[in-house]
């Protein structure tokens, strides 16, 4: 896909509907003036949350103090396949209430359990704490999925933006415990920092105006990287990840995105390691589009393929 593509129309009526949020002038703004503004916008698109069996929150002893997750199940009886769902907001922002409606989609149209990670932000805390408590909460489901209703033998992993990071980290160290993993319009480090040339899609959307710019993408790593040398560490630059035996992988982009640079050369490398996965190209629409699942069909159809996605790896 070349040159600049058409906005998909509901979009733009969706994101009319909604509150504006224009990152292109935050970048310079204190953490807690971008949060504000984050979350009024994902207030909106969690107004109405589909109704499930249960929705629980528990508080767990993780390895950097109190780590909150959110669990979610379509339906009460019988053991069920689980999810960890890692939420994305460029490591600085976000929370299980800002991706609350995408969690009970997924839940239900994959008739799992999904259980979401509350994990640390930038700037207060850096790399790799976020990573350290991702893994955390996939270990505490691999051993008390039980207590919770899960079936431990049949889990994945999934993230949007930079929690498709951290799932990915979460994957690469955890490749024993899990079947699979979603990896939505995620960031890999491409980018000249770490070692990686510009692409065409940061080229055309990189000066945000579709929400997501490259200074602002500058701002979230420079926040979350503790120190220089750790932008060349695999589990934040998932591009210099060794990839071989990796399990399967779900990779998703949006056309109308910088990131997309980041999931095509993700794609590339998976396809030299022969890992199996599959790449979903989403027309006419930004990052971040999956908010709009309740609204707009082409993000609704995304939540439906990686359902698809994970009931086939769930079945093997």
């Amino acid at each position: 896909m070349t040159g600049v593509e058409i906005i998909d129309p509901a979009v733009v009526e969706a994101s009319r509907r909604a509150p504006a949020l224009d990152l292109r002038t935050l970048v310079d703004a204190p953490a807690a003036k971008i949060r504000a503004a984050y979350d009024v916008s994902s207030a909106y698109w969690n107004a109405t949350p589909p109704p499930l069996a249960s929705v629980v929150n528990l508080a767990l002893a993780g390895p950097h103090g109190e780590l909150r997750v959110r669990i979610y199940r379509p339906r009460e009886e019988g053991p069920l396949p689980a999810l960890l769902y890692l939420h994305g907001g460029g490591f600085m922002l976000g929370s299980v209430e800002s991706h609350d409606t995408l969690c009970r989609l997924l839940a239900r149209e994959a008739d799992a359990a999904v259980v979401s990670v509350d994990y640390r932000l930038a700037p207060e805390y850096h790399f790799p704490v976020p990573v350290e408590e991702c893994l955390f909460a996939c270990d505490w489901l691999a051993e008390h999925g039980a207590e919770i209703g899960a079936d431990a033998s049949r889990l994945a992993v999934g993230g949007d933006s930079a929690g498709a990071n951290l799932a990915l980290a979460v994957l690469d160290q955890r490749r024993e415990a899990l079947r699979t993993a979603l990896l939505f319009y995620g960031c890999y480090g491409h980018m000249p920092e770490y070692g990686y040339e510009p692409g065409p899609a940061a080229a055309t959307y990189g000066d945000g105006r579709y929400g997501l710019g490259l200074d602002i993408m500058r701002r979230f790593y420079a926040d979350y990287l503790g120190a220089a040398a750790d932008g060349q560490n695999p589990l934040f630059c998932s591009l210099n990840m060794d990839f071989r035996d990796l399990p399967p992988v779900l990779l998703t982009a949006a056309a109308l995105d910088p990131l997309r640079d980041d999931a095509e050369a993700l794609g590339l490398k998976l396809a030299i390691a022969h890992v199996p996965h599959r790449y979903i190209l989403y027309p006419g629409v930004p990052h971040g589009f999956l908010k709009m699942a309740l609204e707009v069909e082409v993000a609704a159809r995304a939540v439906r393929d990686a359902a698809d996605h994970l009931r086939e790896h769930w079945s093997m």
